[in-house]
């Protein structure tokens, strides 16, 4: 949906919520019907006090917030399709502790595949 239609939706909403008709939007608004008919229709782009005039005629206000982009980043979809949500959900219904405790028996366990390998690898003949 681009900007115009959300402008018209939101013109439209403000004017129903408000149990008002066109022409008594309008009259409130100090326009006309037509005027308030190409809004609601997306037929017209209206500046931002002009909306805002109208808004306050129905008895809203116009808040505004930044919104990021989604972006989309190839290397992050295809990371996203090789997650298993099921592991996702099982680790979060565990306590913090439990979470810690494997997270350090992990840990154990690199550090006994490193002393593991270190021990079968070849020594260096002695001098």
């Amino acid at each position: 949906m681009n900007s115009i239609e959300l402008v018209a939706e939101l013109i439209a909403d403000a004017r129903a919520r408000a149990g008002v008709s066109q022409h008594e939007l309008a009259a409130k608004a100090g326009s006309s019907q037509p005027a308030i008919a190409r809004l609601e229709s997306g037929l017209a782009n209206p500046t931002i006090a002009t909306l805002e005039r109208v808004l306050a005629a129905a008895g809203f206000r116009l808040r505004c917030e930044l919104v990021p982009l989604e972006t989309s980043d190839p290397l992050v979809e295809a990371y996203k399709r090789d997650v298993d949500r099921t592991l996702i959900r099982e680790n979060l219904r565990r306590t913090i502790d439990e979470r810690l405790r494997m997270n350090a028996e992990g840990i154990a366990l690199g550090d006994e595949l490193q002393r593991a390998v270190a021990e079968r690898a070849p020594r260096p003949p002695r001098p």
